[in-house]
């Protein structure tokens, strides 16, 4: 675990790398900071799971790390795919929520004959920022499209991205500990006396490096497409040396690891 640990340690340190390159001009345009913002959300997120794995909280270092495979998919999607209306999509999908409490808060106004509390005027004040920087109007938010921003949803961008099986380890598996499913008590929360009757499992469970050699190498990665993707490269699967070093690292550290599982059974294993 240790050794895991400190792979994503220089995992996300190319993250946080990538999150501040910008151009000659030290900014991103709209479109770029849509890639852009997901890469600071994902250093971020690597941050956090390494924070709940080193205090040895696999529940939440778990949950953690479904929400940072989803930032990843995000990213390397909105790469594969970018064009203006995709990033439209993406932002108008957002937006709906901020257009709805508009709404809402409007029609408690009027209902008060047009008198507005504070606490609406800076919501109404906050809204209209969000849509300024986003270069997105009130009137092109449809609250009727249900659509998901780029027309499919995480499990059809994953298959574009050639994720099919990571999707259903890290993101299908993971929503059981965001939303609190059945199997994530069963597994994480209860223990199962094998018949009829259950006891509160009230300790942490220990993290598992699977989870940080995957996130690991699907951040690298998320890295190169982001790197190549501001440099404007042609060849999205260019390569930095230093990262496929780091990958090649992952890769021998995760069939060791492996390879000494294969030596263990349930459940010390």
């Amino acid at each position: 675990m240790s050794v895991f640990v400190d792979l994503m340690v220089e995992a996300a340190s190319w993250v946080v790398i990538a999150a501040n390159a910008t151009d000659a001009s030290g900014k991103w345009s709209r479109d770029q900071a849509a890639v852009g913002g997901n890469i600071v959300r994902l250093s971020k997120l690597l941050h956090a799971v390494l924070d709940q794995t080193c205090q040895r909280r696999g529940e939440i270092a778990f949950i953690m790390s479904r929400l940072t495979f989803e930032t990843i998919v995000n990213i390397r999607f909105l790469i594969r795919e970018f064009n203006p209306d995709l990033i439209r999509s993406y932002i108008r999908y957002s937006l709906r929520h901020e257009r709805r409490l508009h709404e809402r808060i409007m029609a408690n106004i009027s209902d008060r004959g047009d008198v507005r509390l504070p606490i609406e005027e800076r919501m109404l004040k906050s809204i209209d920022r969000s849509f300024a920087a986003s270069g997105i109007t009130l009137a092109e938010i449809d609250l009727q499209d249900r659509k998901p921003w780029g027309g499919k949803n995480i499990r059809e961008k994953c298959e574009v991205l050639d994720l099919d099986m990571a999707y259903l380890a890290m993101f299908g598996g993971g929503s059981h500990g965001v939303h609190g499913n059945w199997q994530e008590l069963y597994g994480n929360h209860l223990e199962w006396d094998g018949a009829d009757g259950f006891t509160p499992a009230v300790d942490w469970k220990y993290p598992r490096p699977q989870i940080l050699s995957a996130l690991s190498l699907y951040s690298i990665d998320a890295v190169e497409d982001f790197l190549n993707f501001l440099d404007g490269a042609d060849d999205a699967s260019k390569q930095l040396p230093e990262l496929a070093d780091l990958r090649a690292r992952i890769l021998l550290t995760d069939r060791a690891h492996e390879k000494y599982l294969q030596t263990k059974q349930w459940p010390r294993i």
